[in-house]
């Protein structure tokens, strides 16, 4: 194989729940995790030696410091693999917009070297390297919904839930996922296990409670802090959104519409007024690639 292509889905957080903060200084979360239409696409080729990356995004890393690197060096010592690569990266994914655009990379470039090097790894094998390089890459190698515990390693699939038209809005600022839990107060967030909820409400297939159930944690201490993403939000809903969120820590906000129609006259109101604005929807199963 000369040549493949894969594709790295962002992801939601339909919600996302704190429920502590561990001894390690890390956080345990219960979050119901969703797969949208918006990808990165990563073209991968052999190389004489050694691991190289192209990327038209100027603040996209190209050194160890890249996740699509990071997950290479990973697979090619697990695997005793001694080949070069080379890898052209077409970046769509709002970096640092919380949703998991580095993560989603990883897994992708995971799974496409799998496929490229004829490693033959199962799935169990590829989330437990994986879990070496981030919290959410683990749910971008399984795809689709799915609920995440523990610090967000622990995955275990859902039924998808009906097609959900979406918007996606971010405002081109920057929210450190450290400052945004450092500015949690866990003692006061009263859990109320949306994501219970959440899960009932996609098995029955209901629109309506899914729309009830969305849920985010950060948002009471995002919102506050970012003007310009509470805007977002806010600027969703008056756009005709049935409902609106923060994505993990932010910046992204996401918008449900009830038709696919709906959800590009939303984003064609908001174009004028942000960097980013896109229309798309939730997409189920794994990472996609074609030779």
């Amino acid at each position: 194989m000369t040549e493949l292509t894969v594709n790295a889905y962002a992801k939601i957080n339909l919600t996302l729940e704190i429920l502590r903060r561990l001894p390690s200084g890390y956080h345990e979360i219960k979050s119901v995790m969703q797969q949208t239409g918006l990808c990165d696409t990563i073209t991968i080729n052999d190389a004489h030696a050694g691991i190289s990356i192209t990327c038209e995004n100027r603040t996209v890393p190209l050194n160890a410091r890249n996740s699509i690197w990071k997950a290479t060096a990973l697979l090619k010592e697990h695997c005793a693999v001694d080949r070069g690569v080379k890898f052209r990266l077409v970046k769509r994914i709002p970096v640092g917009g919380g949703m998991g655009g580095g993560s989603a990379d990883a897994a992708a470039t995971l799974v496409g070297l799998n496929q490229f090097w004829q490693l033959g790894l199962s799935q169990t094998e590829l989330f437990e390297i994986s879990q070496q390089i981030g919290m959410d890459v683990a749910f971008c190698v399984l795809g689709g919904t799915a609920l995440a515990t523990g610090r967000g390693e622990i995955v275990e699939p859902l039924p998808a839930p009906p097609k959900l038209p979406l918007v996606i809005v971010n405002p081109g600022i920057f929210v450190s996922t450290r400052t945004a839990y450092e500015g949690l107060k866990v003692e006061e967030l009263t859990f109320a296990d949306k994501s219970a909820q959440m899960i009932a409400a996609i098995e029955h297939q209901d629109f309506d409670g899914i729309i009830a159930s969305l849920h985010n944690d950060f948002e009471r201490t995002v919102l506050d802090e970012y003007p310009l993403i509470a805007a977002a939000k806010r600027d969703l809903m008056e756009a005709g959104a049935e409902a609106a969120l923060l994505s993990g820590s932010g910046a992204s906000v996401f918008g449900i519409a009830r038709t696919a129609a709906q959800a590009r006259a939303i984003a064609e109101t908001l174009k004028p007024r942000y960097p980013f604005v896109v229309a798309t929807h939730t997409v189920g199963g794994v990472v996609t690639s074609n030779g």
